[in-house]
């Protein structure tokens, strides 16, 4: 009997042996813009609620921003140039009730409270990116802040320089970048990575990422990866921030989202990108040396699109 049973298993192994069992197709990963202009817009939807003290201040932002991006060729080793400006900005506050709007585009606006944003529309930067991606050097922000010193209130202008910030956004570029694989992968396959990066206005934190290549979709001829990340961005440390307006230390920082990315896969160029985002970040202020404490914590959506221009 056991005989028989040895025979019949080794029967069957050796049969499904005899199969060719596909190998998983990999695909190449790799974020690029091909040379041509474009038109990126992206769309925030944000609810918060600030705790301050023991009042709970809400607050609803809906931002839509357009930009303008002309992408150089690119060179013999792989280096490309991409130019990228500010178009238009729209912004509607509702912050416990009273709405603040701003449009860059209409004349209405020059009397809203948010018509400093205003100064942000012209803005021009151009990014160097090597043959593997990476943000090389960012070129613009110096110039738009010497531009711009006498414009902004000093505590305001104190602020955009530390928004404008040209070593923490290259930093940031790479974050974002990781969300690539560097190896050819195939759908349903991982990829992770951490880091330690100083994110501007938010200070040094952890960032970790667990990336997945979801599928590949067929939308108009065109193959697109559909790539699913799930971040997170973490500090417990307490770090000074040293806000113009106040001292203020950022005692913790709790942020996660899922990005949900569409990709070309013949270009590499990202056509969307949905993120999910939920924040809990702690600060303590000192005012007239009274100590503040405060809690903000939201969840909300941005939308970001990029398509070729008719121009």
């Amino acid at each position: 009997m056991q005989k028989i049973i040895l025979a019949t298993t080794m029967f069957f192994l050796f049969s499904f042996a005899a199969f060719d069992i596909p190998a998983q197709e990999k695909y190449t990963l790799r974020n690029r813009y091909p040379q041509g202009i474009y038109e990126m817009k992206t769309e925030m939807d944000m609810n918060m609620k600030v705790k301050h003290e023991d009042q709970i201040i809400p607050n609803h932002t809906v931002q839509t921003q357009y930009q303008e991006i002309v992408a150089d060729a690119v060179e013999p080793d792989g280096s490309q140039r991409v130019h990228n400006e500010m178009k238009r900005i729209l912004l509607k506050q509702t912050i416990n009730g009273r709405e603040i709007v701003f449009d860059s585009a209409d004349e209405k606006s020059k009397n809203s409270p948010l018509r400093m944003l205003g100064v942000m529309v012209g803005l021009k930067t151009t990014m160097n990116f090597d043959k593997d991606g990476k943000v090389t050097e960012i070129e613009g922000l110096d110039e738009f802040l010497e531009k711009n010193s006498q414009t902004f209130p000093k505590q305001a202008y104190e602020l955009l320089k530390k928004t404008l910030n040209k070593q923490a956004l290259t930093k940031t570029f790479d974050i974002l970048r990781e969300v690539m694989p560097q190896q050819p992968v195939a759908i349903g396959e991982q990829w992770k990575s951490e880091n330690f990066a100083e994110i501007p206005l938010i200070g040094k934190v952890k960032t970790t990422q667990t990336n997945t290549l979801k599928e590949i979709q067929n939308v108009d001829g065109k193959e697109l990866a559909v790539i699913v990340s799930q971040s997170s961005i973490k500090s417990d440390t307490p770090q000074e921030l040293n806000m113009p307006v106040a001292k203020m230390t950022l005692k913790s920082t709790d942020i996660d989202s899922e990005n949900t990315i569409q990709m070309e896969l013949k270009t590499g160029l990202v056509v969307s990108n949905i993120t999910q985002i939920k924040m809990n970040i702690a600060i303590e202020s000192t005012v007239n040396n009274k100590i503040i404490q405060q809690n903000m914590t939201g969840e909300g959506k941005t939308t970001m699109t990029i398509t070729r221009s008719e121009k």
